[in-house]
């Protein structure tokens, strides 16, 4: 029978086209099934540094459908203001907006934006900034990411934060950093603990991940002390701006630097959502001018849509309003969560945090918080154990709570259901 190539023609169906040349049978079976010497073993990948294990708490891809989903970073969508968004969004498509986000933009971000970040947000954190000392990234983490590459060839030691914010640990670490964990108490980072030498210290001050708990403005300053002393620089992470409406916003620590030493690092994902992916890093000039061109190299720049359609969100003050509505919403979960914790969880330690949009809970040290965390599955809960956040993964007794994405109805029955299983693993 001969062989060739199927043709299709007009309203006549298939037929078989140019004849494919005479293939020997020998030589077809030493083709499909080629004998073991010919085949070449894939090429080792060398030096591959990939993250540790526990980049993150192993949650399932449907978390949302669990009925008591206490997980951090993620966002009640039934709180989102879609209408808003969307109108943005239809501005920022129409025709007077085209020529904007239709060129690329590799030097210059969205001017409205950086203005209204530098008006609405910057400045309620007591910072006062250039144009020039503002860049517009990919999220936080693609700013952290920038901010490795620029001090990649300093070879000393990165000062960081135990426990902390993993995922950022794994990024160093990726840019073959030394991390020199330092403690973390009722106050924040420890800089009496600071080691003799360091690039930067990572920090989260305003609201300590995981923990929640607030760096008072004294520390703060000797936090500074330290890093001039050091010839260091100060990187810090403000990702959750003052979403409790019964605290009062505090000053951040960019607002205390006189000399530039402080990186400030910020991103939308926390009021907004995770995957608009609209960050910003605010440091000296000098450093913003050489971050753009490492982000010209990688992600050349964020979507231009998106950043016209967050500059026009955050200009007819929709942010302003979600944010007020964010505030006060989550402070009546807060206190909810703060009354259900102190009456149905007694046997757990809870943080000094009178904040923040989780709660941190520290069990027996016989206690394993990863285990718990998977027979609350069974019962629809979520919650987070917190080994992944302490450098080597230990200890392993303590958790956190997130209540944004569990409806303010659902609270108290979340976490009697905590509670009965913890009754359970403690007897």
């Amino acid at each position: 029978m001969g062989l060739g190539i199927l043709e299709s023609r007009n309203r006549s169906g298939f037929s078989v086209g140019m004849a494919l040349p005479a293939v020997d049978s020998d030589e077809a079976q030493a083709v499909l099934h080629p004998p073991p010497a010919q085949l070449q073993p894939a090429p080792a990948v060398v030096n591959c540094r990939m993250p540790a294990p526990g980049l993150r708490a192993s949650q399932p891809k449907r978390w949302a459908e669990f009925r008591f989903p206490f997980v951090y970073n993620q966002i009640d969508t039934e709180l989102f203001p879609i209408e808003a968004w969307r109108e943005c969004s239809r501005l920022a498509l129409g025709r007077k907006a085209l020529p904007i986000w239709t060129s690329e933009a590799v030097d210059v971000d969205c001017p409205d934006l950086v203005f209204q970040l530098r008006q609405r947000l910057l400045h309620h954190r007591g910072i006062d900034v250039a144009e020039d000392e503002i860049l517009i990234t990919v999220g936080a983490q693609n700013a952290l990411s920038i901010i490795s590459t620029i001090f990649n060839e300093d070879n000393r030691p990165i000062a960081f934060e135990n426990p902390g914010y993993q995922e950022a640990r794994h990024l160093f670490h990726l840019y073959n950093n030394e991390i020199v964990p330092v403690p973390v108490d009722r106050d924040g980072l420890d800089p009496t603990m600071l080691p003799a030498a360091f690039k930067f210290v990572y920090v989260t001050p305003g609201c300590h991940f995981p923990t929640m708990v607030v760096m008072p403005e004294d520390r703060q300053l000797q936090l500074l002390d330290k890093a001039e002393a050091a010839g260091a620089m100060v990187i810090e992470d403000d990702y959750e701006i003052g979403l409790v409406g019964h605290l009062k916003l505090r000053p951040a620590l960019k607002s205390h630097d006189k000399t530039g030493r402080v990186i400030y690092v910020g991103s939308l994902s926390k009021t907004l959502s995770p995957s608009i992916r609209i960050g910003y890093m605010v440091a000296h000039r000098d450093i913003i001018k050489t971050a753009k061109i490492i982000r010209s190299l990688t992600v050349r720049h964020p979507p231009s849509i998106v950043q016209e359609t967050t500059a026009m969100f955050l200009a007819h003050g929709y942010h302003d309003a979600h944010l007020k509505n964010l505030r006060q919403i989550y402070s009546q979960r807060w206190h909810l969560m703060n009354e259900g914790i102190k009456r149905l969880l007694p046997m757990f330690v809870k943080g000094d945090a009178t904040g923040g949009t989780s709660f941190w809970l520290t069990g027996p040290m016989h206690f394993d918080a990863e285990v718990f965390a998977t027979r609350l599955q069974k019962r629809g809960v979520l919650i987070e154990p917190g080994h992944i956040f302490f450098d080597k993964g230990k200890p392993k007794n303590a958790f956190r709570i997130g209540f944004p994405s569990v409806p303010i109805n659902r609270i108290d029955a979340g976490l009697r259901q905590i509670s009965q299983e913890a009754k359970v693993m403690l007897r």
